[in-house]
């Protein structure tokens, strides 16, 4: 298989590549990294030197693509589906990399934000950065209802990146 997708189910930002995959039925092997397991963290950092995920590796172009909204878009340009996630329309393509953009900053970053506090042990937590997190959280939530009230998709009359988000 030409698409190898590199991803833990836990982590939010694999999601958005994940969906993507979906949305289209584009043909991908998943690989789920534990990077507890040593030589699982060792076979993903030949992938992404960086250690973050999600990390797509596509043999067929002999491409490596990181970061899931970098991934969403290769996945458009390289092997459209169906669903059209990033439309040739520019004004649109641009609407909707803002909502990426607005999903992946102000939900996705304060959720983990919190998330990674609670796991962490008691003495290290960040009780001021979370309440700031979820103080961004509610002010995001706020101005997504407002958005999305009357509508179905977060851009434009179909599913799109955004929606991935």
């Amino acid at each position: 298989m030409s698409l190898t997708l590199h991803f833990h189910p836990l982590a939010s930002f694999c999601w958005k590549p994940l969906i993507a995959f979906y949305e289209n039925n584009t043909p991908f092997e998943p690989v789920i990294v534990d990077l507890g397991d040593e030589a699982s963290r060792a076979a993903f950092l030949k992938v992404s030197p960086t250690g973050k995920m999600p990390a797509l590796r596509d043999d067929a172009r002999d491409h490596t693509v990181l970061e899931s909204t970098i991934v969403v878009e290769y996945l458009s340009a390289h092997y459209p589906g169906p669903v059209e996630l990033v439309p040739a329309d520019i004004d649109l393509a641009l609407q909707i990399r803002q909502a990426d953009r607005f999903y992946d900053f102000y939900v996705q970053h304060p959720m983990q934000k919190i998330v990674g506090d609670r796991l962490r042990p008691t003495d290290k937590t960040d009780p001021f950065g979370v309440e700031e997190a979820r103080a961004q959280l509610r002010n995001s939530y706020a101005i997504i209802e407002e958005e999305m009230a009357g509508r179905t998709w977060s851009v434009g009359e179909s599913f799109t990146m955004a929606d991935c988000a």
